[in-house]
């Protein structure tokens, strides 16, 4: 494209200088008479004028202006690109020289910082101190009413009606819920009749033995009299023999009625006792509440059907109150009966003991623990709550107490701690013997002793040689 425009250019300049050459030609050629010889002899001088810029006056030929334009244009092109080449060199040295500045400047960064392992490492300590540590177990406990009873029905029956609801004051004995006992009120009709009829039956029987009685004591004496009076010879001995036994008849006939009627006061004395025991089954068909207390909990509605063992209400006696917590395995060697528990009501430290330890019936919970609350100790306190409190097993005589943030947990879970000795690290393992609050207490640290409680960047940097800084 370049090439294209410069051939039009020269071409155009050579017109032109053709165009001006003819002009001047033309405006110089003198009157020649027609001589041929004189006007050739005039244009060659004149060629030969333009073709020497001196002799022309610095103007140039027609033949070599183009020349001299083709020599123009490539300088120009070889300045252009000589300045393309000059420009990437200069952006090239202005990169070099920005990166050699980054380069120099992160050296000297580099070089102001401190190089590891000369530099202590900064730690914040604390001072081993010696003191009696109460030895305590941390629980959770749960305030419960001391009486609480599931409140059931003992026979199958429909319920007809349900006398409470949940949060209802009840009182000793007071009817919570009514079943159906229609069948047992047949039941009892029935055994009365059955009694009424036997009353009636060991009356005439009774009669009867009343009767027998007298006719017994009648032919005895008839048998008695017959007897005599054979022995005599007054009567045939036959004659007495038959009287004899006319009164054993009777006799007989004495002791069966008496004994029927023996058995008729039994049948009345059984009916009696199925009359009874049916009126306490109906009875039974009148849920009442076991003491004066709250209902807590309604879980049964009129039309559902009452089954032993299956709870209707639960009443809860709210008059007295304890404290109940499960304990791990590991921590039931340590407590028994009569330890002192102490717990907090909002800033009030109150204190208690332990009443009760027994395996609970719930075998997630292994272990259970309770301790009774009396009037003040259970004042401000509502069933269902939680309290932390602390069982007080012994008391650690002058022992070493440190920081609980100071204990590291180390492999096999062996706990240990840094101490500073000078500006070294040296490492301790300890036995932790007790925890009290925010600190433990040791074996395996003095007295005195400044142990780490925490270190930049966490324990990891930490290790025993190390060099370290003891700050505020």
């Amino acid at each position: 494209m370049m090439r294209g425009r410069g051939d039009r250019m020269i071409e155009a300049i050579r017109n032109d200088w053709r165009a001006k050459a003819d002009s001047n030609a033309a405006q110089s050629d003198p009157d020649d008479g027609g001589d041929p010889v004189r006007k050739r002899t005039r244009k060659l001088g004149a060629k030969r004028k333009l073709s020497d810029p001196a002799e022309s006056g610095g103007r140039v030929s027609c033949i070599a202006a183009p020349r001299i334009i083709e020599r123009n244009i490539a300088q120009m092109n070889w300045v252009r690109r000589l300045g393309r080449v000059l420009l990437v060199a200069a952006v090239a040295a202005a990169l070099a020289a920005a990166a050699r500045r980054m380069v120099l400047r992160r050296k000297r960064e580099l070089a102001r910082a401190p190089v590891y392992g000369e530099r202590p490492v900064p730690v914040r300590v604390a001072e081993a101190v010696m003191r009696n540590v109460p030895v305590r177990l941390s629980y959770i406990a749960i305030v419960e009413p001391v009486h609480r009873a599931n409140v059931s029905a003992r026979l199958t029956a429909t319920i007809e009606e349900v006398l409470f609801d949940e949060g209802d004051a009840v009182r000793s004995g007071a009817p919570l819920v009514t079943l159906d006992g229609r069948d047992i009120r047949e039941g009892i009709a029935a055994v009365e009749g059955q009694i009424a009829q036997a009353q009636a039956d060991l009356a005439g029987n009774e009669a009867s033995v009343a009767s027998l009685k007298r006719s017994v004591a009648f032919w005895d004496r008839e048998a008695a009299r017959d007897r005599r009076l054979a022995d005599r010879g007054s009567i045939p001995v036959s004659q007495a023999e038959g009287t004899a036994e006319k009164a054993n008849e009777f006799r007989g006939r004495y002791e069966a009625t008496r004994k029927r009627s023996d058995a008729i006061r039994h049948l009345v004395r059984s009916l009696q006792s199925k009359k009874s025991e049916q009126e306490t089954k109906l009875g039974y068909c009148t849920v009442r509440s076991p003491y004066d207390g709250i209902v807590t909990h309604r879980l049964v509605d009129p039309g559902d059907l009452a089954v032993p063992g299956r709870p209707l209400m639960v009443v809860e006696d709210r008059s007295r109150l304890k404290l109940a917590f499960d304990v791990p395995q590991d921590d039931v060697p340590s407590l028994r009966t009569g330890l002192s528990v102490e717990f907090r009501v909002g800033e009030a430290v109150r204190r208690t003991k332990i009443t009760l330890v027994y395996p609970s019936l719930d075998a997630a919970r292994m272990t259970r623990v309770e301790a009774l609350l009396g009037e003040e100790s259970g004042a401000g306190l509502v069933c269902g709550a939680y309290v932390p409190l602390v069982v007080e097993l012994r008391t650690l005589m002058r022992v070493t107490v440190v920081p609980a943030s100071s204990v590291v947990a180390g492999p096999a879970h062996a706990p240990f701690a840094f101490v500073v000795r000078g500006d070294r690290l040296e490492t301790r393992s300890l036995t932790v013997l007790a925890s009290c609050g925010k600190g433990r207490a040791v074996r395996g640290i003095a007295p005195g002793e400044r142990v780490v409680t925490s270190g930049f960047l966490g324990w990891v940097r930490l290790s025993s040689g190390l060099r370290v800084e003891v700050t505020q």
